[in-house]
């Protein structure tokens, strides 16, 4: 039989690397002002998906951008890859909470009343991910959560019970909708959006969009003035 001092020791190292993200800390990224200079630097840049670019959350806060070059796995027969929640593609603004955002920026997909900070941590102990399945046009993709390892019970109930799409609307904007369970037939009112601020074009330039970068600097003031990622 397993000695008690082994069973502490196994209980032990389960439970160091269960936490051991909320040991990693949070780091700005760089400027808003300069996103171009910084961002779209992950391995995944060169993915051949239509969401290749750093996006603008609207409607799910505090949520700021996410930097799809940190995207991985991808499987071009499948059409799907992967984007690990609390990894260095995902910013929050750290200090705001849900509540502070109004007008344009008001929750559509309402979440915790925690602080971005809070949020981001969770995700990263609960090893948060989401599979992306796109249709044969890439107008379309299939949202598979995913917590801790593929064959862990929560993961598995989420991918069974959830059904979550991301959608394109007009002018590059991805809706992202979700559907009732069981029978994840009719949509719900939760939804929120993502706005392209930058994308990477097939030839490795960048454009920034001028109009969404704007957007973005009014839910950063909104949001105190600070965005940072786990670093």
């Amino acid at each position: 039989t397993m000695s008690s001092g082994l069973r502490l020791a196994l209980v032990s190292f389960f439970f160091g690397w269960l936490l051991s993200p909320l040991l990693r800390p949070l780091t700005a990224p760089g400027s808003l002002d300069d996103i171009a200079s910084w961002a779209l630097q992950g391995p995944g840049r060169d993915i051949p998906v239509p969401l290749m670019g750093v996006w603008l959350f609207r409607g799910l806060n505090p949520t700021f951008l996410y930097d799809f070059s940190f995207a991985r796995a991808w499987d071009p027969q499948a059409r799907s890859l992967v984007v690990d929640m609390s990894g260095p593609g995902m910013m929050v603004l750290p200090d705001a909470v849900p509540k502070q955002f109004t007008g344009d920026f008001q929750d559509t997909s309402p979440s915790g009343p925690v602080s971005g900070a809070a949020m981001l941590r969770l995700f990263s102990v609960l090893r948060h991910s989401n599979t992306f399945v796109f249709n044969e046009d890439f107008t379309r993709a299939r949202i598979l959560p995913s917590f801790g390892f593929p064959f862990y019970p929560l993961g598995f109930l989420a991918r069974a019970k959830l059904r979550e799409e991301l959608v394109l609307q007009r002018g590059g904007v991805w809706k992202r909708i979700n559907f009732a369970p069981p029978s994840n037939t009719t949509q719900t009112d939760a939804h929120y959006y993502l706005h392209p601020v930058l994308l990477r074009s097939a030839d490795g330039s960048h454009r920034v969009r001028k109009d969404v970068l704007r957007m973005a600097r009014r839910k950063l003031a909104a949001g105190n003035g600070t965005f940072a990622r786990i670093g």
